[in-house]
């Protein structure tokens, strides 16, 4: 399913209303996406950060993401992932801006999640030296052309990934 721009701003402002916990629950429902649900562009929206941030990740984010500089609206797949982990797919980041609307590329695979150890599409942003170079985003399903991310960076002085906040994604029709 593919939904229009203003079904899924919609859809957003309804999951932008949840609690951590309330996200928690949903994203462990461990269903994954299929390639063919997200090909081509999404938009997107950062639902709910993790309170235990550090205040500077949490100005970066804002300056990045959420700021006329970079207004973050989404991910594109460029080329889909394969189910057996066999090949990487790859996409990148879409910004309201006029001087990066293309930004931060990431590949696609299966993996499973560091939260609980179970099936999800990882997106990795490490093979690409960027702002994004820590960084890995982990997707499932909640319905379909709907997925629930949790973003996770790897800070260099920290042995495990450090969770960043919640994300989510509507596949966008774009006829």
């Amino acid at each position: 399913m593919r939904y229009s721009e203003t079904e899924a701003m919609a859809i957003m402002e309804q999951l932008r209303e949840l609690s951590i916990d309330d996200l928690d629950t949903l994203f462990n429902r461990e269903t994954l996406p299929l390639p063919e649900e997200l090909e081509g562009e999404t938009t997107g929206a950062i639902l709910a950060l993790n309170p235990e941030n550090p205040l500077w990740l949490k100005c970066v984010i804002k300056i990045a993401f959420k700021s006329p500089l970079g207004q973050w609206t989404g991910k594109k797949f460029l080329t889909p992932f394969n189910e057996n982990e066999v090949e990487k797919g790859h996409g990148i980041n879409l910004f309201k801006s006029r001087y990066f609307p293309q930004l931060f590329k990431f590949d696609t695979y299966t993996k499973n999640a560091y939260v609980d150890d179970k099936p999800c599409l990882a997106l990795d942003y490490r093979e690409y030296r960027s702002l994004a170079f820590g960084l890995v985003d982990e997707v499932r399903k909640i319905r379909e052309g709907l997925v629930l991310g949790r973003a996770y960076y790897k800070f260099p002085w920290k042995k495990r990934m450090w969770f960043v906040g919640y994300f989510a994604l509507c596949a966008l029709d774009t006829n």
